[in-house]
């Protein structure tokens, strides 16, 4: 049973607080929802939750069945779409997908099978810097899946995708909850409904 708490987590930029004092617990099986305007801090703090960054004061813990993980151990845990997680554009959706699946230390024969989830199967050969925003939106989801992770975490998971594309992160987002945690930061009031819980940034900095 996975389960992330934040204790009084904050962070702040020289004498700059992006946010202050949040406290909430996700356990398994649900999702929580970022929500802000934009510079609130929604990347940061899902930055902060990945481990890719350091809060300024608080603690992020994951705990895995009640005994405390490493923040080493927690990231082979976790699937992110961040800004930070580009796929290179000068490799195909499927060069990137097995890089990424080799990196994490899964079977690369499930790549093809992710590719053909997230729609990409026939632009497979195709670079990544002749894909629309939407099509690298749908490869960085891939990349963020392929590994099977207990936690999900999206950044504007939705900001670039057709109607299609929306249909297939709320299948993606279902089925990570079935099996483990989602968080999601967005502007889009559509995404609420992905969370059970809600943090609500730059209301009082």
């Amino acid at each position: 049973m996975l389960t992330l708490q934040c204790v009084d987590l904050g962070k702040a930029f020289g004498r700059r607080w992006l946010f202050r004092r949040l406290s909430f617990t996700v356990p398994q099986g649900t999702g929580l929802v970022i929500l802000g305007p934009n510079g609130s801090g929604k990347t940061t703090l899902l930055r902060l939750l990945c481990g890719l960054m350091q809060p300024t004061e608080g603690q992020v813990v994951w705990k895995c069945d009640e005994f405390e993980l490493s923040p080493v151990k927690a990231r082979l845990l976790l699937g992110a779409v961040l800004p930070d997680c580009e796929p290179y554009e000068e490799l195909t959706a499927e060069e990137n997908l097995k890089l990424i699946a080799n990196l994490r230390g899964v079977p690369t024969e499930n790549v093809g099978e992710w590719l053909e989830r997230v729609g990409l199967a026939n632009a497979k050969n195709q670079l990544v810097r002749e894909f629309s925003s939407g099509m690298k939106l749908r490869l960085k989801l891939a990349m963020a899946l392929i590994h099977e992770p207990m936690a999900l975490l999206l950044d504007e998971p939705t900001a670039m995708l057709d109607e299609r594309g929306r249909q297939l992160v709320a299948e993606l987002v279902a089925e990570q909850k079935r099996k483990g945690i989602v968080i999601i930061a967005t502007n889009d009031e559509r995404d609420v409904g992905y969370g059970e819980q809600q943090v609500i940034l730059g209301e009082n900095r």
